[in-house]
């Protein structure tokens, strides 16, 4: 079957990487599997007794404190969005993201290693249809902080996103459609970033214990801290659209909009899903058939039905 954005996705093979993660600073290996139709995105705890999976949707969301971490009953999976950034956006509908811990490896800080995984397990076609979101009226969310998001129809999946920064520093805009080849070459390449001011009480909540400038960029006042020159001149901006990418992929179905994001970040990002499921959920329901009773009872219904009608049928004919 040739390939087609209409079809659902997985990865040809299993392949793995191994590194550092972000927050807790443990070491990790993670293995991507292939996975059947319909499965959608798990995340296999190797390390805890029976392997348990999270399912990567919204209802499983549980903290969106620098990261997005999702759970079920007393499992957590952590910081999950620069995965789901990279199998969202390099088409992969259906896998097994295997770990023997508790947060996937940061790597760089950006996405990079997670399209390189991808590509080395390549990509497969699978004979069953994928599932849009389309949107089809404005939806909006907002935050008391000035994040702002908007979702407007649009055929493609688009995003248009100004970042900026403590007394807007460092403001910067970016607009996109979001296609495997512009995510690999724009977006997945940038970095996650930290201001300054925030690391002292990021690591008093016993967080980024495995942040260094090998895998973050450090902004401390007009001046840019990283073992390399920024990527690109706005690579600040790119990597809230991976994160927006990596959030609403909890979703649970492709989106066919355009997101237009103001100052975002992954608690409003959270929201417009919530906001998403919600609406899906809704139109569920109006799409579902009311059944026709059967045997006695529906004939007896469509006898009282057309002997109520025929004397109206009989008028219009005169």
């Amino acid at each position: 079957m040739a390939s087609t954005p209409e079809f659902q996705h997985t990865v040809g093979k299993t392949a793995s990487l191994s590194g550092t993660a972000l927050h807790t600073g443990e070491k990790v290996s993670l293995k991507l599997h292939p996975a059947p139709v319909g499965y959608g995105i798990k995340f296999k705890r190797k390390d805890l007794q029976d392997e348990p999976t999270i399912d990567a949707r919204i209802d499983n969301l549980k903290t969106v404190e620098r990261a997005t971490t999702i759970g079920e009953g007393s499992v957590r999976v952590h910081t999950v969005e620069h995965v789901l950034a990279a199998l969202s956006a390099m088409d992969v509908d259906n896998a097994i993201v295997e770990m023997d811990a508790n947060e996937p490896p940061i790597g760089d800080g950006s996405a990079q290693l997670y399209v390189d995984l991808i590509k080395r397990a390549g990509v497969t076609v699978q004979e069953e249809p994928r599932k849009f979101f389309d949107v089809r009226e404005p939806m909006h969310v907002e935050s008391k902080t000035g994040a702002l998001l908007v979702l407007l129809p649009d055929e493609k999946f688009r995003i248009s996103c100004t970042q900026a920064g403590p007394n807007n520093r460092f403001t910067q805009f970016l607009s996109m459609e979001v296609t495997p080849t512009a995510f690999e070459r724009e977006i997945a390449p940038a970095r996650t970033f930290v201001y300054y001011e925030d690391v002292q009480p990021l690591m008093e909540k016993n967080l980024i214990k495995g942040g260094s400038l090998e895998n973050a960029i450090v902004v401390r006042g007009e001046a840019v801290l990283s073992k390399e020159p920024l990527r690109f001149a706005d690579e600040f901006v790119r990597h809230k659209i991976l994160d927006i990418i990596g959030d609403l992929a909890l979703v649970g179905r492709r989106i066919r909009g355009h997101v237009v994001a103001v100052k975002p970040g992954h608690a409003t990002n959270a929201e417009l899903v919530r906001a998403l499921a919600r609406e899906q959920t809704r139109r569920s329901a109006i799409a579902v058939p009311r059944a026709m009773p059967t045997g006695d009872g529906g004939s007896r219904l469509m006898n009282h039905f057309f002997r109520g009608i025929s004397p109206v049928i009989r008028s219009c004919r005169a």
